[in-house]
């Protein structure tokens, strides 16, 4: 097994297809570390391409499906597991989940430092650590503003956070303060400087200077009652324009595209678009869930947000993040979402006051951040491996 390596590469990300946040990380990273170190090889692998096939499919599905139409359960089971010790039952089988397929994988490659986006691969390595299988440094990038179990394992040498009030709480459970980085989540490139392009307007028939409502819910298109909302701003007289990021929720693009054709205020329907931090620059407002990455993309771009239904768990925790910080509205209902919509039409000293508190905790550079993190371990590993082989021979 401990044959020659065949691909070998010098930092292995492990990421997971549940939504589209955990391999944006991934890629931001890979992008931030090969600028520092461009000789360097740098792999983004999916974690679930190492668990059974139809295993996975069926993961997928039914992650999609508990989203969509039964969040109750999803907020049952995030609680359930939320504090379970490293050492139960239920962490101990989830730890073993394709850990044979990355061991192999990770012999092959060889890294010199692994870098998880999503918790299960990083309880998986840290169980071959514990066995001795390798002994590669392992970093834990956490990205949400929200604390659970599944997140600390007891071989990871480095957690890469987003905020100090989950460092804070890594350190109640024991994390060494050595070991806890607070950088934010890392982010694309194009949200770390202005990427204004003045077409915009153009490209999608948006008028310069109109109050721009920008309507986003993940790569699915998952934003609740979307459709509803889109019916109501339609009957109203207000000046502003909206544009709604459907992803691929083709059905739902539909839907909004018919919703257009009778609107009073305005309405784009964008499908998936590659040019997200442009939107962020030319809106006013942005609805959406609070997922990890867009929240900290909205931050970086001072865009305010109005946040409607997060999912339990870590969503609630972003939305609450944000919501202590006076940097987005919480609505917990239509009504709300309409009223304060309408408010910040009316007063902009709303959105003002959002945008100045954004101004602490917004974090552009986390990537540049975390990647000099990742590089400073690799090459401590890389060095202590090389004095190892001199003293051996």
């Amino acid at each position: 097994m401990a044959s020659e390596p065949m691909s070998r590469c010098d930092v292995l990300i492990v990421s997971a297809s549940y939504g589209a946040g955990h391999h944006q990380v991934a890629n931001a990273l890979a992008t931030a570390i090969k600028q520092q170190r461009p000789h360097w090889s740098i792999e983004i692998c999916d974690f679930l391409n190492y668990v059974n096939p139809l295993f996975k499919q069926t993961l997928l599905f039914g992650y999609h499906q508990v989203i969509k139409h039964f969040s109750t359960g999803y907020k049952w089971f995030y609680e359930a597991t939320r504090h379970l010790p490293p050492d139960s039952k239920w962490r101990r089988m989830l730890n073993q989940i394709g850990s044979q397929k990355m061991l192999e994988d990770i012999y092959n490659r060889s890294p010199s430092v692994i870098v998880c986006t999503f918790p299960t691969p990083a309880g998986v390595i840290s169980y071959l650590k514990s066995r001795g299988y390798i002994d590669t440094p392992l970093v834990t990038v956490i990205t949400d503003v929200a604390f659970h179990s599944q997140w600390i394992h007891p071989y990871v040498d480095a957690y890469i956070v987003a905020a100090d009030v989950v460092a804070k709480y890594l350190k109640k459970k024991g994390i060494p303060p050595s070991h806890l980085y607070v950088t934010g989540i890392p982010l694309r490139q194009e949200f770390m400087a202005s990427c204004h392009d003045p077409s915009i307007w153009n490209r999608y028939s948006l008028k310069q200077g109109l109050f721009t409502l920008l309507m986003m819910g993940g790569g699915c298109g998952l934003l609740s009652d979307i459709e509803d909302i889109c019916e109501r701003l339609a009957k109203l007289e207000l000046p502003m324009q909206a544009i709604a990021v459907t992803g691929t929720n083709y059905a739902l693009a539909k839907k909004l595209e018919d919703i257009s054709q009778h609107s009073k205020v305005p309405l784009r329907v964008l499908g998936y678009v590659d040019n997200i931090a442009q939107l962020m620059e030319i809106s006013d407002l942005l609805l959406t869930k609070a997922g990890g990455v867009t929240i900290f993309e909205a931050l970086a771009k001072k865009l305010p947000m109005l946040i409607y239904k997060p999912l339990p768990g870590h969503e609630r925790s972003n939305a609450h993040f944000l919501v202590r910080h006076k940097a987005a509205i919480l609505a917990d209902d239509q009504d709300e979402v309409i009223k304060n919509i309408i408010n910040c039409v009316t007063d902009p000293s709303i959105l003002k006051n959002m945008a100045q508190a954004m101004e602490p905790i917004s974090k552009p550079f986390a990537a540049i951040d975390a990647a000099n993190i990742i590089v400073e371990i690799a090459e401590n590993y890389k060095n202590n491996s090389q004095q190892s082989r001199l003293f051996i021979s």
